[in-house]
């Protein structure tokens, strides 16, 4: 027979999320050689989810191995605190954040998009969705726990909310977006890029009273779909206003 093992996790702030109990200690019990990340992961806490774990008043990594009897704080990232970067388990997201997402997150895709950032979604695989994150040095975003504990994933999180707007909300405030909006300067069908095109080149391509109306458009290189500032320009602006201000 085996010898059961005991340990004991706090989990902080956002962490928290992936219990239903309001137990502040979870306690964890085990039989062999485990790392605190397995022990964390088998507790329902994705890793890409874990910023820094504390053992003793001293850091360690995911690679260490549970000692029967040994109490772990663990923590999310912290936005407005400053945590030593050897203390890290995943590193922090740098630069202008993109976005994987899976395939049931199509509404949230649509609007990072309008607010400017990469965002794709549509692959069903989770291989292969993992590996396009990694690849794209992207966050991948979903509500599939599993998913997001895939081992070779760097960068993910766990969307809380249900409805897509929240949902937008929940993920500008995460990852301060608003220091990073560029709104509508982004097909939100292909994820590509606008470029500016002058008026006489989509005389063809737009009813003949917006052409009299509007003297600025942009187009998808990818789609060529042309866009211009009408009533839905005036709806996504509303939206923004109402929603990320």
């Amino acid at each position: 027979m085996k010898y059961e093992k005991v340990a004991f996790f706090r989990f902080f702030g956002r962490l928290n999320d992936f219990f239903k109990d309001n137990e502040r200690v979870k306690v964890h019990r085990f039989t062999g050689f485990q790392t605190v990340k397995d022990r964390i992961e088998a507790l329902g806490v994705p890793h890409v989810e874990v910023s820094f774990i504390i053992l003793n008043g001293k850091p360690v990594s995911f690679d260490h191995m549970v000692n029967d009897g040994e109490f772990f704080c663990v923590y999310p990232e912290f936005q407005t605190i400053e945590i030593p970067s050897e203390w890290l388990v995943t590193p922090r997201y740098e630069g202008e954040p993109r976005f994987v997402l899976d395939i049931h997150l199509g509404k949230l895709a649509r609007f990072l998009r309008m607010l400017g950032f990469y965002a794709f979604f549509g692959e069903e695989e989770d291989e292969k969705l993992c590996r396009m994150a990694v690849k794209e040095n992207a966050i991948l975003l979903s509500r599939d726990v599993g998913l997001l504990k895939r081992k070779e994933l760097v960068f993910g999180y766990y969307v809380r909310n249900t409805a897509p707007k929240k949902q937008l909300v929940e993920v500008v405030e995460r990852y301060d977006l608003k220091r990073w909006m560029k709104p509508f300067t982004r097909c939100i069908e292909c994820n590509t890029e606008f470029e500016e095109v002058p008026k006489e080149s989509v005389k063809d391509r737009v009813p003949p009273k917006v052409y009299r109306i509007f003297n600025e458009f942009v187009r998808c290189p990818s789609c060529g779909r042309v866009y211009w500032k009408g009533s839905h320009y005036d709806h996504m602006v509303e939206f923004i206003e109402k929603n990320l201000n």
